[in-house]
């Protein structure tokens, strides 16, 4: 360096010539990195490349359960059933158990294992952290969990990535592989797993997989699972969101559940079980279910109790507005049996389950609700953060009411004034004109709410009215000819039919005279429906009796007309038997009409009969 200066006059043309020769080094350097970086990667990926395209035939025989091929490639290489053969660092055995079951998989699987002479080699993990193991309780293949654990029986206790054992594996998929669920839980003896983290994760997977008895003998060997939670959700919270059953609430008997007595210790998760083994059902039926789930929310809520009411508030309040919302009264019924306190729990908006069950139209937790006398005026005139009354809640039209849909929205519009009626009802009247922080009271924000819902019912009832209108008109105009036409009148003055003792023209005459009668009172049942008004009010109750009317007489008139059509065709044919083939096929029209409308006939005559203060 010092020969490049040393014949330099001054020390600014020292560092301008050191400047000069650390530009020319640093640009000499960065085209040597830059030509020299890109072969050695591209070295690395070529290796990479030939690496696995060695494992191609043993990872093809293995996708394919093929043992001849894979044998063969196995005996050029003793040591190619411990391999990473793809970028997943999967082995041959990760490969063959995830692949498409088949009739050789299980033959190919036995020989592969028992081809390794380590056992070790069968706890080999993927770049996730699974092992072989984990594959077969993702994919329910028992018979393979079988021979993996019977030759590592450390296997179940190996964790992934992602802290996951393969017990959770198999309980994600439970619903489907129940007896995988079995197995692991009499293979998997370390308690770490059903403790903490790791157990509150099990816990939240058997809720999500319906497995409650599961469930409820984990809670008990672990209590303190019952105030954790899982990826945002406490046992309580997921629970709130099953449905336990469908039977409405009809009286306010408490529910029969056991409340259990005793716990396990929590290392003693081997005995609760097996005892869930012996008492293994033959048919999960759904009662089964719900009586399991019912078990288990007890349990939950037994080993809650201990703590103090700021942490139940915190564990239980959330879950009780959200079994409301769910309209999961069973639960409800649980909590508040358990924290009598819980019931009065508010969210942010102020809102209480009574108000949460009115805005989500769950009648169930209504019912339920009203039953509580003691409880019920608090509820009811409770003001939430915006001054609505529960009458406002019952006004507003919201987008997950559990209403039945499938009937148009006329019927629709009819069961929101249900709603709103008797939700009036429950209240004090000086609650029927206050207004909310916008000014508004309840009708106001019913009509508000429901202006399209309205429009919508208009249209749907007249679109329903007008093909049965025309269908009735028809039927009218062939039953005045059929009188006047009947086959064997002679022709003279005052002449009657030949067989006019005959039952037949009884019958005849009869049926075509209640087919005209009901299809004049269906046709002017329709026509009033067409003329309409259509005012709020009359969805309640005048426009579901005028339809059913109308429906009820076209079905009566329908089937007038076909037997005075198969008594005409007797007396043209004078044959008994052709009679009766003829008012056979007469039918189907019947059974046409009672297949397409039968619903909503059903429909119409459960929402008219029930009471005015029946949700």
């Amino acid at each position: 360096m010092l020969k490049y200066v040393v014949e330099k006059a001054s020390a600014r043309d020292v560092s301008l010539e050191l400047e000069e020769i650390c530009c020319h080094n640093s640009l000499d350097n960065f085209q040597e990195s830059s030509t020299e970086q890109p072969v050695h990667e591209e070295t690395k990926s070529i290796e990479s490349k030939e690496y696995y395209k060695y494992y191609l035939p043993l990872y093809n025989a293995s996708l394919c359960a093929n043992w001849e091929k894979a044998k063969t490639f196995l005996t050029k290489d003793n040591e190619a059933s411990q391999a990473h053969i793809t970028s997943l660092l999967q082995t041959a055995l990760h490969i063959a158990i995830g692949s498409k079951k088949n009739d050789n998989t299980k033959f190919f699987i036995e020989n592969l294992v028992n081809s390794m002479t380590n056992d070790d080699a069968l706890a080999i993990k993927d770049s996730f952290g699974e092992t072989p193991l984990h594959y077969a309780a993702r994919f329910g293949y028992l018979d393979v969990t079988k021979i993996l654990v019977t030759r590592n029986s450390n296997l179940p206790h190996i964790v992934s990535n992602t802290g996951l054992y393969p017990i959770h594996l198999a309980v994600e998929y439970g619903y489907k592989y129940v007896d995988m669920v079995y197995y692991f839980f009499s293979i998997t003896k370390d308690s770490a797993v059903y403790a903490g983290r790791s157990g509150a994760r099990l816990l939240h997977l058997l809720i999500c997989s319906d497995l409650y008895d599961f469930a409820r003998q984990l809670v008990k060997s672990s209590p303190d699972l019952a105030k954790y939670s899982s990826n945002g959700s406490s046992p309580l919270a997921l629970l709130a969101t099953k449905t336990f059953g469908t039977s409405r609430v009809r009286s306010s008997k408490p529910l029969s559940c056991e409340i259990f007595q005793t716990r396990a210790n929590v290392n003693d998760i081997e005995n609760a079980i097996n005892k869930t083994l012996l008492d293994k059902p033959k048919s999960k039926s759904p009662e089964w279910k719900q009586q399991n789930a019912i078990k288990l929310a007890e349990c939950l809520c037994e080993n809650l109790q201990s703590l103090s009411n700021k942490e139940i508030n915190s564990i239980v309040g959330g879950p009780l507005l959200q079994a409301a919302r769910f309209n999961n009264y069973k639960l409800v019924e649980i909590i508040v049996k358990n924290f009598p306190s819980s019931i009065y729990y508010c969210n942010k908006k102020g809102r209480n389950i009574l108000r949460v069950a009115v805005e989500n139209r769950c009648t169930d937790v209504y019912n339920l609700v009203c039953q509580m006398n003691q409880h019920r005026h608090h509820l009811m005139t409770s003001i939430d953060s915006s001054n609505n009354t529960v009458l406002h809640l019952a006004g507003k039209l919201t987008d997950e009411t559990e209403l039945n849909y499938n009937f148009g929205a006329a019927l629709k519009m009819q069961e929101e004034l249900r709603w709103f009626e008797a939700v009036k009802q429950m209240l004090p009247p000086s609650y029927y004109e206050r207004s909310n922080n916008k000014g508004k009271t309840a009708h106001q924000v019913f009509i508000e709410q429901h202006s399209n819902l309205k429009i919508q019912g208009e249209k749907w009832m007249k679109n329903t009215a007008s093909p049965c209108a025309m269908i009735a008109a028809l039927i009218v105009t062939i039953a005045c000819a059929a009188s006047t036409t009947f086959p064997g009148i002679k022709k003279r003055e005052n002449a009657l039919p030949n067989s006019y003792k005959n039952g037949f023209f009884f019958a005849f005459a009869f049926s075509n005279t209640v087919s005209l009668s009901t299809s004049c009172i269906s046709l002017f049942a329709f026509i009033s429906l067409l003329t309409a008004r259509y005012a709020e009010e009359d969805f309640l109750h005048v426009f579901p009796k005028r339809l059913l009317c109308g429906l009820l007489t076209l079905y009566a008139s329908v089937e007038a007309m076909m037997l005075s059509f198969g008594c005409a065709l007797y007396f043209l044919l004078d044959n008994e038997m052709v009679f009766c083939v003829a008012f056979i096929i007469a039918v189907l029209p019947i059974l046409a009409f009672q297949h397409w409308r039968g619903p909503l006939i059903n429909h119409l005559v459960f929402v008219i009969k029930r009471k005015k203060t029946m949700l």
